[in-house]
């Protein structure tokens, strides 16, 4: 393997990972929110509390996936590169 392949491994594993984390969380929200459906079923049928802990979950994984499946647009690959430079210039000057 090459340098540049060798990055590029670096990256797609990184990658890789992220939405293995991604899926593990949509995994704990599903079973987790289906348990907690039927312990407020169970206990309390007429008061539905668990939508909170569903609406509330379900935000949080919301923008978990955003950020794992779209383009940055505040702080994007562009915006690191270029703040990147400005601090390795800034440590030239020390």
């Amino acid at each position: 393997m090459n340098d540049n392949d060798d990055k590029l491994y670096r990256e797609a594993r990184k990658r890789v990972k992220r939405k293995k984390e991604f899926y593990s969380h949509l995994l704990s929200y599903l079973t987790i929110g289906l348990f907690l459906t039927f312990i407020n079923w169970y206990s309390n049928p007429g008061r539905w509390w668990v939508q909170w802990v569903w609406i509330g979950w379900g935000i949080g994984i919301f923008f978990h996936g955003l950020s794992l499946f779209r383009k940055n647009i505040l702080f994007g690959d562009e915006w690191e590169a270029k703040e990147i430079q400005k601090e390795m210039e800034r440590m030239r000057k020390q």
